[in-house]
């Protein structure tokens, strides 16, 4: 492979990680209004409040991800529209490690093992958005 067609695909990668992280902000806003009508369906029953309060702890992680996919959405915009189509990893690195967010043996990974880590946050928040969905839904049976 050249990299040319390396560069090219890295910045296909990152567009689509960005684009990723954007359908996970909905994702996650969803999980979080599943939180607040089970919460507020909570006060009906004994049961209920049970499943209200185990909803509002799972919004919790929900709220912690909602922000790391904010933070990695921009991230990987920067590195969609970098110079040339060449995302800026070293760039990126030195960034994360100045700030503390990054451990200094995980810099200089490659771009894919990078997008694979977002995509993992978009899958938990879809699984907790789907838990506080079914609690929702349970909150509405037991009423």
């Amino acid at each position: 492979m050249d990299a040319e067609f390396t560069q090219r695909t890295e910045a296909w990668i990152a567009h689509a990680v960005t684009g990723a992280l954007s359908g996970a902000v909905w994702i996650g806003a969803a999980g979080l209004a599943f939180a607040v009508v089970t919460a507020w369906l909570g006060a009906a029953t004994t049961i209920s409040c049970w499943l209200a309060a185990a909803s509002l702890l799972l919004a919790l992680p929900q709220l912690w991800l909602l922000l790391r996919v904010a933070i990695d959405r921009r991230l990987f915009d920067a590195l969609a529209t970098g110079r040339q189509g060449q995302p800026d990893l070293a760039g990126l690195d030195a960034a994360l490690l100045e700030l503390g967010w990054m451990p200094a043996q995980r810099a200089g990974r490659p771009l894919p093992d990078r997008a694979r880590g977002a995509l993992r946050l978009v899958r938990a928040s879809a699984a907790l958005t789907v838990c506080q969905l079914v609690l929702a839904l349970l909150s509405l049976i037991l009423r």
